[in-house]
């Protein structure tokens, strides 16, 4: 069902030409040939940031809009920076593994830790208070037995 206006002809292709008359037309998409790319490259490598007197230079020996030009450069610019993002991106995601791994070899070899003295497994923080707690008793009797020695001897 149309409840649009079509003029009275049947169709709405005249209003349509109106309406795509008033947009600007758009410059037919343009590759540039193997020999201009390879210029470009070139003067690429020596200036990655040609200003307006060589775009305008290079417009002219490469048959192009200087703003092709510019263009071209902003593009190969923007491609260089994330290919360089992915070069750092890949080095880290490998960093990144090698010390995932090497953080489980790590876990493993906690986990068998053994006391190179006694060969027994390390004691836990809790048996260790326990220990000291211990050790200070055998201290205080000790320093009683020094000072006065005759009192453990009586009994």
């Amino acid at each position: 069902m149309d409840f649009g206006y079509n003029g009275g002809n049947g169709s709405s292709d005249g209003h349509e030409e109106i309406s795509n008359s008033h947009k600007p037309k758009k410059s037919s998409y343009h590759r540039h040939t193997p020999q201009q790319i390879q210029q470009l490259e070139m003067f690429f490598k020596e200036c990655p940031h040609p200003d307006e007197n060589q775009r305008r230079q290079l417009s002219c020996d490469l048959g192009l809009e200087p703003k092709q030009i510019m263009f071209w450069f902003q593009n190969k610019r923007t491609q260089i920076k994330v290919q360089n993002e992915l070069a750092g991106n890949n080095a880290l995601r490998q960093e990144n593994e090698r010390i995932h791994w090497e953080n489980l070899a790590i876990g493993d070899a906690l986990k068998n830790v053994i006391c190179p003295t006694c060969g027994d497994p390390p004691i836990g923080e809790e048996e260790r208070q326990r220990n000291i707690q211990q050790l200070k008793i055998e201290n205080a009797l000790l320093k009683q037995e020094v000072i006065s020695p005759g009192l453990l001897l009586d009994d």
